[in-house]
């Protein structure tokens, strides 16, 4: 499994993701398929340092943003579609 490391982006644009759509924890939990909100609260705190692939794929799919934007290699908030 690929994971990002060291990209010190993640954990707070995850968390404006969350505060910007006003979702609880809990909720965000489910949705996501975790066992609970203390694992949503760890990685929007950055305590955290590994992400999976599949884990930024899911995140970015649920908030509609770029997953090269989550995790901090891109300023472009959503995705670009060139002709």
């Amino acid at each position: 499994m690929e994971v990002f490391t060291l990209i010190n982006l993640f954990a707070p644009r995850f968390k404006e993701l969350i505060k910007e759509s006003n979702i609880k924890y809990e909720i965000l939990a489910k949705d996501l398929g975790f066992d609970s909100k203390g694992t949503i609260a760890k990685y929007a705190n950055g305590q955290f340092k590994d992400v999976g692939v599949s884990l930024v794929l899911k995140i970015a799919n649920y908030f509609g943003v770029s997953p090269v934007w989550l995790i901090g290699l891109t300023d472009n908030r959503y995705y670009e579609i060139k002709k």
